[in-house]
């Protein structure tokens, strides 16, 4: 199976902007308001959606070669993937045997060793114990390299369980996502390797955010919304995981031409979300920005880190330039429009006088977010 054709989703756009309508779902769902406030209830989500599930580690452009590695923190584990000088894309606790002491600096980075600053055991790129500083007073050592975490790549993305020893099958997890992410040629990308971490508050109200295609003309009316027509989404669902389409309003004034003839990045945009904390902006043959939302310390906090990509590598100065006033542009408008309104929604949920909120029937890919939390934490797709 593959995913929708663009070109089918630009036609259904269009029909949805005549029809002044959206893609929707049958009925509105309505979320209690402790989905979002109780503090057991995140623990489990925690546990069971970010430790338990596949999430999205790294893109494969992130650790290209053998030696390549990216450090990060996620759901209270520090994690470092790297690629092997097999060429095989590897998880692990980013933690060294002896006692604990991280191997690897936060971020990216190259190399065939990683070296523990504590009492210098080294580790190669495949994650094994091959050197450990006095080993002949040390006694018996009855581990061979760090906690390694299953681990496998498809559609240019690295995915990992981070839990020891409990496997999974990605295609299944992926299914026809997996077509949707291979137009975008993840594996080619080239990140600018600047780094935006913004605060918001719980990752689901933050997640909410990025799959909400309700909002855009309205919240952002001034800033990232004009270009759109607002609310006339489309939703193609590949179980967790969405793609959303967006009108441009260029797509009104396509008239009889034919769909084929059509520029698909001027009538329409897209987001590719990637279950449960992965968004993906941008389209075939151009520039990405990617967000991953990341749990905070408590129920009402994350933080979300912003990379973005291009697809040839940035050779001057003047590349640079523009990527750095790109990055800084949507990082205000993401933090100053989204995440205090989500921080503004944190302190009002409590107070809702009937304990729940309400997604329309327009909002399918929320809803489909809490469908999948709600059947994860509930043991149902264990």
């Amino acid at each position: 199976m593959t995913a929708t054709p663009l070109t089918d989703v630009a036609r259904r756009l269009k029909a949805n902007v005549q029809a002044e309508t959206c893609d929707r779902s049958e009925a509105v769902l309505k979320v209690p308001v402790a989905a979002y406030l109780d503090r057991d209830r995140w623990e489990a989500e925690v546990e069971q959606v970010f430790r338990r599930s596949p999430i999205a580690v790294a893109f494969s452009c992130d650790i290209a070669e053998p030696g390549d590695r990216y450090a990060f923190e996620i759901a209270g584990r520090p994690v470092v993937v790297m690629r092997g000088q097999d060429g095989v894309a590897r998880t692990f606790l980013n933690a060294c045997r002896h006692r604990g002491a991280a191997v690897a600096c936060d971020g990216f980075a190259h190399g065939r060793r990683l070296t523990c600053p504590y009492h210098a055991w080294v580790y190669d790129n495949e994650g094994a114990l091959v050197g450990v500083a006095g080993r002949e007073t040390f006694g018996e050592i009855d581990v061979t390299g760090l906690v390694e975490y299953p681990t496998h790549e498809r559609a240019g993305v690295v995915f990992a369980v981070l839990t020891e020893g409990l496997d999974f099958d990605v295609d299944e997890w992926l299914g026809d996502m997996a077509s949707a992410l291979e137009l975008l040629e993840l594996d080619k990308m080239h990140r600018y390797d600047v780094d935006t971490v913004l605060e918001s508050g719980s990752w689901k109200i933050t997640a909410d955010g990025y799959l909400d295609g309700y909002h855009l003309g309205y919240l952002h009316r001034n800033s990232i919304g004009g270009k759109s027509i607002t609310n006339r989404n489309t939703y193609d669902l590949y179980g967790p995981h969405v793609r959303l389409g967006f009108a441009n309003k260029p797509i009104a004034a396509t008239g009889d031409t034919p769909v084929e003839e059509w520029v698909l990045t001027d009538v329409m945009s897209l987001v590719h979300y990637i279950f449960p904390n992965i968004s993906i902006s941008g389209q075939p043959g151009r520039s990405l920005m990617v967000s991953r939302i990341l749990p905070g310390p408590t129920v009402d906090r994350s933080w979300v880190s912003q990379y973005h990509y291009v697809r040839e590598p940035i050779a001057d100065d003047a590349t640079r330039a523009a990527l750095e006033a790109k990055r800084v542009e949507y990082a205000q408008v993401t933090y100053e429009e989204d995440f205090l309104t989500v921080m503004g929604l944190n302190r009002s949920l409590a107070g809702m006088a009937d304990g729940v909120i309400r997604f329309g029937r327009n909002e399918t890919g929320n809803q489909n977010l809490h469908r999948w939390v709600d059947a994860l934490v509930d043991g149902a797709m264990r």
